[in-house]
């Protein structure tokens, strides 16, 4: 079964929420990651769909040369300066393309990376294009977690059932492909990776804990692609009170703390390590 395309514009005008409201990786999770990629201060680290850089950034002192991709121009213009802030423009190579469509050096990349988007690109096509883009031995790991919507909390009940809610007021259903769910249950991710030539992932999980306010549980919904302020329109605002209404109604304190883990699930390319 063929992955459904997900729309190209998804994230437009998101990347000012999703840069503050998305969660960072937890730094054990960094390390990890860095020490099993062998991540040394030397290599070339591609990460794929990089929205603001929340990965690139946190591998940044990992690696010699990092490639930023990310089809939505918002979200590259906004790494790029905050490259430039850090007065570190030079380690950074930004694209402005899709993961199907970068023009990449075969065998060039120690690293790939993906943070919460493989499940959006045509996986057989992407994977298999990240296989020659890595030198021999080379590693590509996808990452999850961080979205306040998991967990069994009551405020967390709430708010999905909100989210769900005014999914269904947006009226746009095409931002979330019909066929989607099957084609991930017909062909899960570690299959996809295995039969384009990787060998077979290891998932390794951090936990964290955080306290979110309603404010930035409402920031976090506007980083989305099915609740971003141009999905929702003129109703952002009652959206958003509407979201302030509820989750006092079941924690008046204000204060919602969630307790998760964030998942990093790393597959190796075949052949000795290059390094």
């Amino acid at each position: 079964m063929t992955d459904p395309e997900f729309r190209q514009d998804l994230y437009r005008g998101t990347a000012a929420s999703y840069d503050r409201y998305r969660l960072p990786y937890p730094q054990a999770l960094v390390d990890d990651l860095a020490r099993r990629a062998g991540a040394d201060g030397s290599g070339r680290l591609l990460d794929l769909a990089c929205g603001t850089g929340q990965v690139s950034f946190a591998l940044r002192t990992r690696f010699a040369e990092i490639w930023a991709v990310d089809q939505e121009p918002g979200m590259t213009a906004l790494a790029r300066r905050k490259s430039e802030a850090l007065g570190d423009a030079a380690r950074f190579r930004f694209r402005t393309c899709t993961a199907e469509a970068l023009d990449a050096p075969a065998a060039h990349f120690d690293l790939v990376t993906m943070g919460n988007a493989f499940h959006r690109v045509q996986r057989d096509v992407v994977a298999a294009r990240i296989l020659r883009w890595l030198r021999p031995g080379g590693f590509l790991a996808l990452l999850w977690g961080g979205g306040p919507n998991r967990g069994s909390a009551p405020w967390q009940h709430t708010l999905r059932e909100v989210l769900a809610d005014w999914q269904r007021r947006t009226d746009e259903d095409d931002r979330i492909p019909a066929g989607y769910e099957a084609a991930q249950r017909e062909r899960p991710d570690q299959l996809v990776l295995q039969e384009a030539g990787f060998e077979p992932a290891e998932r390794h999980e951090f936990g964290f804990s955080h306290e979110w306010t309603v404010d930035e549980l409402a920031g976090h919904a506007f980083s989305t692609a099915v609740l971003s302020e141009a999905a929702l329109g003129n109703l952002a605002p009652d959206f958003a009170a509407d979201l302030r209404s509820k989750l006092l109604a079941v924690e008046p304190s204000g204060r919602f703390r969630q307790v998760s883990t964030f998942a990093c699930e790393l597959a190796r390319g075949p052949g000795a390590s290059a390094r």
